[in-house]
């Protein structure tokens, strides 16, 4: 008794489905490397030591200089767009400084007038109660009179600019 087995023939629609790759890549490959065929069919023995012969398209080793690159690039990339974010949020100390001196100003003139303006009404009144409740509402009045201008003076500087 031989050991010799019988060579099983496939087509090369089969190999191609067999290896997970197209009919045309096999057919390529078959005139490439000159893989010996018998009527349009391979001996799958002699194919299979022809298939690994082959330079195989090997995963990519890992270039940790060229990973470093990359990351630090998307890392920088990351960095310039919370600039540009933080920019259009962020004002100059300055700025912020004079607005603030504008404003305490403006609301230490208008609390010094008020002993000008409710000195005559209050003179006249007997109840604490009532002086009291026109201190209130005239404070409440400049407070609110101030806020309401503040207001809309925001308002003015966060609409977009038509050009």
């Amino acid at each position: 008794m031989s050991n010799e087995s019988k060579p099983e023939w496939v087509s090369l629609s089969q190999y191609a489905r067999f290896k997970g790759v197209t009919l045309t890549y096999i057919r390529k490959w078959v005139a490439e490397f000159q893989v010996p065929q018998t009527e349009h069919k391979l001996d799958l023995e002699v194919a299979e030591r022809y298939w690994h012969k082959r330079p195989q398209s090997r995963q990519k080793k890992i270039d940790f200089d060229e990973a470093r690159t990359k990351k630090m690039e998307a890392d920088a990339r990351l960095a310039e767009m919370s600039a540009d974010t933080m920019a259009s949020q962020l004002v100059e100390t300055a700025s912020v400084v004079e607005t603030w001196e504008r404003s305490f100003a403006k609301i230490k003139t208008k609390m010094t007038a008020i002993p000008n303006k409710m000195g005559p009404i209050l003179a006249v009144q007997d109840d604490p109660k009532i002086c009291t409740n026109q201190l209130k509402n005239a404070i409440n009045k400049i407070l609110n009179e101030l806020a309401s201008n503040a207001r809309r003076r925001n308002t003015r500087r966060t609409e977009p600019k038509a050009s």
